[in-house]
């Protein structure tokens, strides 16, 4: 798989999947004018990559565990259905076997984006981790 990189912006979030070192990685804002035309290649890459480790697992090869970092500023609510569609492509990538360490990253004086990421953690029953980020 090839790797995704889309810069970020004011209004978009950086994108870093990087399957060959087993790190995909989302942050910064979102709230783009067009949320679906920003998501849906992301969404995409994501089903694809699901369709090569499903392929890769169903050969017995065992893998590292792959890490995704959340790691938004601010989202809003046309982005959250986005994340959320995220969030069940990586379920998906559970249910086939594929280890994952999840990390939903959140400024310490944050408390609306940590309790986004626990709902979005238990709607979709996928187990995040939470890393506080404290202020300097």
């Amino acid at each position: 798989m090839e790797d995704l990189i889309i810069e970020g912006t004011n209004i978009s979030p950086k994108v870093c999947f990087e399957p060959k070192r087993n790190l995909l990685e989302i942050g910064g804002y979102s709230r783009p004018e067009n949320v679906r035309d920003f998501f849906y290649p992301i969404i995409s890459w994501l089903e694809k990559y699901r369709g090569s480790l499903a392929a890769e697992s169903n050969q017995g090869t065992s893998r590292e565990p792959i890490t995704f970092k959340f790691k938004f500023i601010y989202f809003n609510s046309s982005s959250a259905k986005f994340i959320y569609d995220i969030v069940i492509e990586l379920s998906e990538l559970q249910r086939i076997g594929v280890p994952l360490k999840i990390y939903w990253y959140f400024d310490e004086d944050d408390e609306e984006l940590h309790e986004a990421g626990e709902e979005l953690s238990d709607m979709a029953h996928v187990p995040f981790s939470f890393v506080e980020i404290k202020q300097q």
